[in-house]
């Protein structure tokens, strides 16, 4: 083989492989005679036909199939032989005919992971915030409970609507004439209180009775989450369809027996056994966010570039959908993703270092654990999810990297100097709110 490294900056790399034709040669020959013996054409015995015949028949498709081996066996050498650790899948570009007693050439385009050192993590200092369940916030939970479980029963028709009851409603909204996209509706359910509509929308809707029609005239707020909408005048053609009244159950036996607890002891306990389960990922998560954020300002290195505009794209793919263009803006919020697409790429190299640094694997047994948490979230549908991930092995695959992403997380906090601080659940709630605001505004 012969070989020429052609150095474009310290992470994109490229290098030649030139295999001589009699190599490429010895290697179709031996294919030629492995075909020879399996191949089955009429007029020959099995494992009679000629060689000839195959090398006149299969030439090419042999020659392509060799050739692309030897070029990837000629570059996993120079892979090894150098150690360069792949950013990504190599691009192979030949340079050569494939056509008998022509050598094999081509060229290997790549870029390689950065080198560099992991800072010594006894001196990361965090902040671990924990909060104990009280029985406030168990009787919170509860109170949430009876509201999610009220029973609605259908109001008589000349009963006019209150606060608290469930409408069933049309409704279209015009900007002027002309009817607005998002403004439409037919059998719209609306819990009158809890606060899902604009607070004007709703408070009209109280007092009407069913059949009844009106029109609402609103003006969007100046922050309304559609730009397109914001701070115009809209009209509002509504039409009550049902009212139905809300009635509460019994009493917390009767909540426990709906919850399928025993009595309501149990329900309290499985209450608080949840809200110490999610004490604890919400206490983990400002920890993570706080080793990523000393990722970020501490490590200073190359990125891949390739890396870097992939992360780009994903970014700016989930960032526009439903947004309407805006040239002034766009220019400020490029910058900002790509800080973010640069920070992303560089957690992900770091953790990644890591994780292979101190050996961390993902388990068949932590994946399936993963999967059983998600499946809770869809009750009645485990079977299809389940499925779903074991029929599609890319998806299945996705889920090694948040938990080997929090295993690393781990490692790091465990070797920290961490300080304890108690808190309350509504403190602990606050900080992960400050987190979500500050992520959410990084682009915006």
């Amino acid at each position: 083989m012969e070989e020429k490294n052609i150095k474009k900056s310290s992470l994109q790399k490229t290098f030649k492989v030139k295999v001589p034709y009699i190599e490429i040669k010895k290697s179709m020959d031996v294919e030629f005679e492995s075909l020879s013996k399996s191949l089955k054409v009429p007029g020959f015995r099995p494992g009679k036909v000629p060689l000839s015949f195959v090398k006149n028949k299969y030439f090419k498709e042999v020659i392509n199939k060799t050739s692309e081996k030897l070029i990837q066996e000629e570059g996993n050498k120079n892979f090894e032989k150098n150690n360069y650790r792949l950013a990504f899948q190599p691009k192979v570009k030949l340079l050569s005919e494939l056509k008998e007693n022509v050598d094999l050439e081509a060229e290997y385009i790549f870029e390689i992971l950065p080198t560099f050192t992991l800072n010594d993590f006894s001196k990361i200092k965090l902040e671990k915030y924990t909060s104990s369940i009280s029985e406030n916030d168990i009787d919170n939970v509860i109170k949430k409970l009876h509201r999610d479980n009220v029973i609605f029963k259908k109001a008589p028709s000349s009963r006019l609507a209150k606060k608290n009851d469930r409408l069933v409603i049309n409704y279209k909204g015009f900007l002027g004439e002309e009817q607005f996209q998002g403004g439409t509706a037919e059998n719209q359910i609306i819990d009158l209180g809890n606060n899902s509509y604009l607070p004007e929308f709703e408070k009209n809707l109280i007092g009407k009775k069913v059949k009844q029609e009106f029109n609402l005239d609103i003006v969007f707020p100046k922050n309304y989450h559609a730009e397109n909408l914001r701070e115009k005048k809209a009209t509002f053609k509504i039409s009550v369809n049902e009212i139905s009244i809300p009635e509460p159950l019994k009493d917390d036996s009767a909540l426990a027996s709906k919850m399928g607890a025993k009595n309501v002891n149990e329900l309290k306990e499985k209450i608080k056994n949840e809200l110490t389960r999610y004490s604890g990922e919400l206490s983990f998560a400002i920890l993570k966010n706080q080793i990523i954020k000393n990722i970020v300002d501490d490590y200073k290195f190359e990125l891949p570039p390739t890396l870097v505009e992939r992360e780009v794209e994903i970014i700016k793919s989930n960032y526009n959908k439903g947004k309407p263009a805006n040239n002034d803006k766009e220019k400020n919020v490029d910058k900002k993703i790509l800080k973010e697409a640069e920070n992303k790429v560089k957690i992900g190299i770091v953790l990644s270092e890591i994780g292979v640094k101190h050996k961390i694997n993902i388990t068949n047994q932590e994946i399936e654990t993963e999967l059983a948490r998600i499946c809770m979230q869809y009750p009645g549908k485990e079977k299809e999810i389940v499925e779903f991930y074991k029929n599609n092995p890319a998806q299945m695959n996705s889920l090694k990297s948040p938990i080997f992403e929090n295993k690393v997380i781990k490692l790091i906090s465990e070797k920290a100097s961490v300080k304890e601080q108690k808190v309350s659940s509504e403190e602990l709630n606050s900080k992960i709110a400050t987190i979500e605001k500050e992520m959410g505004s990084n682009i915006s």
